[in-house]
């Protein structure tokens, strides 16, 4: 466990892309079914995820930066080769989260989409995608869990990421398993549930499960602050905040 692929036909396959590919494409056969149900334009859709994935991009990105800042090497920010390993990985799911709401505001005030329709009966796909990238981070290793012995515990062998050869619970699967939860809920209500924007209760959600996971989570390169992760310090405003917006929408 914890390869970062397989062969197939003499062609590399990385376990992480494979399940990002597999994710995208299972959101997208959701979205489709979601557009054509609901008489949507599948056009517009197709350029509030192209700017919604850009501004998700930069955000985690920033983040990641940010996040790691003491580990940069400033005096080498003038090579190209260690700006393009920079550019090339390291992404904070959180950073991708809060890029997205200015991404949905330029879609609606400048390019007059509108999308709190799509938001509706299409918010579901962004957690189910994201399980099957958390899946990928299960394969590889990353984003691994703390040691634990009892059932259900992996042990890794040539990741790259996570300690090799120590019991650990596989907190990945455990937020795939909640991330898809959260999805197919938001797929079955999204006909019912029209006073508050399924974002808002997915936000919500999201940020309540990685809340409790953080604790489960055995890699370091997170950050911490008065005991509580990066990811948490994140989770808590956004919670608050959220949640006395959505008691006032379900007051009106």
């Amino acid at each position: 466990m914890g390869t970062l692929g397989f062969y197939f036909f003499n062609h590399f396959i990385a376990y992480y892309g494979l399940m990002i590919v597999i994710g995208i494409a299972v959101a997208a056969f959701i979205a489709h079914f979601q557009i054509k149900k609901f008489h949507l334009s599948w056009n517009d859709f197709l350029i509030i995820c192209a700017t919604s994935g850009l501004f998700c991009i930069i955000g985690a990105k920033i983040l990641y930066l940010l996040l790691s800042i003491h580990t940069l090497e400033l005096n080498r920010l003038k090579d190209l080769s260690y700006i393009n390993t920079l550019m090339s990985g390291g992404f904070v799911f959180f950073g991708g989260l809060i890029g997205i709401f200015p991404a949905l505001y330029l879609c609606q005030k400048k390019l007059g989409i509108p999308v709190s329709e799509y938001l509706q009966y299409c918010t579901c796909c962004i957690p189910i995608a994201h399980g099957f990238g958390r899946i990928g981070c299960y394969l590889v290793g990353c984003c691994h869990g703390i040691p634990y012995d009892g059932r259900f515990s992996v042990i890794y062998s040539h990741s790259l990421y996570a300690p090799n050869g120590v019991r650990l619970f596989p907190v990945q699967l455990l937020e795939a398993f909640g991330e898809f939860i959260i999805g197919l809920f938001l797929l079955y209500s999204c006909r019912k549930q029209k006073k508050v924007s399924p974002i808002i209760i997915y936000v919500i959600s999201y940020c309540v499960l990685r809340f409790f996971l953080e604790y489960l989570r055995g890699d370091s390169i997170r950050g911490s602050l008065y005991g509580f992760s990066t990811s948490q310090l994140i989770s808590i405003p956004i919670i608050i905040g959220l949640s006395i917006i959505l008691h006032k929408k379900r007051r009106i």
